[in-house]
């Protein structure tokens, strides 16, 4: 039987030329979740849940946390 001749090793495909990346804009920072204290959200679920009236001074209270989350000022 007849010797095959010896094959060469397989190369990688070579990689096509790139540029190199341009720098990529810093991404902005992810604005921090706003959440309410553990007190007003006891609060609200006392009201919400019939354990407790609210008072004038807590719906202040719960209205001024409601717009100091607000993302987009004024209406919409």
């Amino acid at each position: 039987m007849a010797k095959s001749p010896p094959k060469a090793p397989a190369k990688a495909p070579a990689k096509p030329a790139t540029k190199p990346a341009a720098p990529k804009p810093a991404a902005k920072a992810a604005p921090a979740k706003k959440q309410s204290s553990p007190a007003l959200s006891t609060l609200a679920s006392s009201i919400l849940s019939g354990k407790k009236k609210a008072t004038q001074e807590d719906a202040a209270r719960l209205a001024a946390s409601v717009l100091g989350q607000d993302e987009k000022k004024g209406q919409k």
